[in-house]
């Protein structure tokens, strides 16, 4: 689950992960002193060391030096991704190599190249909270865990925790495939899964077309996608009645929230902190609102009130956790909801973030299936896009989806939006049938629809 973390940081992951042992036993009084102290440090260096910030303070009249906290948080204005990718030199601190960085990219729901820096202290804290938070899953570092991911270079490779990590690439899962990396997991018999909802019941599905033993786990951590009431139930059954627990971040490191053993949404402030806006910008109590998050240690790219473009349901009556931390806590958590794409060699497609990284000038991409053998890009072009980079995209995306799926681009003056859906751009479309989520998942129904016919 740490894959490539620096052995250098160990004694300072070791440090974090205690200090958040404490932290989750204080009362919400004990932990608001701490939030507005970090918000103070945070500001005060974006003041004195982030271009945009010095500006931008300048502009609406803020003080650093008097800033408070969480009391004054809202009198700066909400950031949108849109606005780090189009001037992601101003977040970057004049000191930031003072906080050893790293270079990190992601395309979010639009498939466009998001680039920018996390600082050491950013990472080694974005580890501790994911230990704990696996932690109250029931994970002791040195478990046997299987993991599906969309970011390997094998198809399957053990590395990490003392080689007791199993890791598949979600990009090459076909039924083939999937039968040999079920022989792996037999063999290996992980207590733990960890991944992609889709691609783990796609996972369970081929074994069960196979008519084939396939062995299930005590516990699966989802990351990366909703995991509404229908969808949980059926990730559960498909392992035998396997525990669920919902883990949502984002690799900017600036929100978190984790379930706890009694399916409590517990809202990680003490790793970052959190506010639901309605789509005016205004706080959000209870019902529907955007997820924004404040990182406290990422000092190399500060982002202050970042906007997720993610949505959670909030409880309209606050009942403490059986868990007794201190928390608050969300019902629902509407993130990635995506179709998907079966390719006429049998690929299992979902995710294709990082070929969009290879081009030059795309302001947004996105994908639809539009016939078994046919895929359309949609390509939002930028004032400074170059339609020769279209070739290195095409080739990174023919590693994904195979020779024999035809496939063309096209230049678009704005992308198809999903109707009911808070006209949210949806990155992948399947007009052929494939589809995971359906409209009913996040309305309240909690009956199992059927998927992927």
């Amino acid at each position: 689950m740490l894959t490539e973390f620096p052995l250098s940081y160990l004694p300072r992951l070791a440090g974090r992960t205690a200090f958040l042992a404490v932290t989750q036993k204080w009362s919400p009084a004990r932990l608001a002193p701490f939030q507005d102290r970090r918000l103070r440090q945070l500001v005060r260096h974006a003041a004195a060391h982030v271009p945009y910030y010095r500006d931008l303070f300048r502009r609406i009249g803020l003080n650093a030096e008097d800033f408070r906290g969480r009391a004054d948080l809202a009198r700066l204005p909400l950031l949108d991704k849109e606005t780090v990718r189009a001037r992601p030199d101003e977040f970057l601190a004049d000191n930031a190599a003072r906080f050893h960085p790293e270079m990190k990219q992601t395309s979010g729901s639009t498939g466009t190249p998001l680039r920018f820096m996390v600082s050491a202290e950013s990472k080694i804290a974005s580890a501790a909270a994911t230990l704990r938070a696996y932690a109250w899953a029931g994970y002791v570092p040195g478990m046997k865990v299987f993991s599906m991911k969309s970011y390997l270079r094998d198809w399957v490779s053990s590395r990490s925790m003392g080689g007791r990590s199993l890791d598949a690439d979600t990009n090459k899962l076909t039924r083939d495939t999937g039968l040999v990396l079920w022989a792996e997991i037999n063999r290996m018999k992980p207590a733990f899964f960890h991944g992609y909802p889709f691609f783990l019941i796609m996972l369970a599905r081929i074994a069960q077309e196979a008519g084939i033993d396939y062995h299930r786990p005590r516990t699966i951590i989802s990351i990366a996608e909703s995991l509404p009431v229908s969808v949980r139930r059926t990730l559960s059954e498909a392992y035998g009645g396997a525990k669920i627990f919902d883990y949502y971040s984002m690799h900017e490191n600036a929100v978190l929230i984790t379930e706890c053993r009694h399916g409590t949404k517990h809202v990680i402030n003490d790793y970052a902190f959190h506010e639901f806006v309605d789509p005016a910008g205004q706080p959000v109590e209870s019902g529907r609102g955007e997820i924004v998050g404040t990182s406290y240690y990422n000092y190399a790219m500060p982002l202050l009130r970042y906007r997720t473009r993610d949505f959670a349901r909030l409880p309209s009556v606050k009942t403490p956790c059986l868990c007794g931390r201190p928390f608050p806590s969300v019902d629902v958590i509407e993130g990635r909801k995506e179709d998907f794409v079966v390719t006429p060699d049998g690929r299992i497609l979902q995710l294709f973030e990082e070929p969009m990284n290879e081009g030059r000038g795309i302001a947004a991409s996105q994908f639809i299936q539009d016939a078994p053998a046919h895929l359309t890009v949609n390509i939002l072009p930028s004032p400074d896009f170059d339609p020769a980079c279209l070739a290195a995209v095409e080739k990174e995306l023919r590693l994904r989806i195979g020779p024999t799926m035809q496939m063309d681009f096209r230049l678009v003056d704005e992308l198809e939006r999903r109707p009911g859906d808070s006209g949210k751009i949806p990155f992948l479309i399947s007009r052929v049938g494939h589809t995971f989520y359906t409209a009913q998942d996040f309305s309240g129904d909690t009956e199992v629809h059927e998927r992927c016919s």
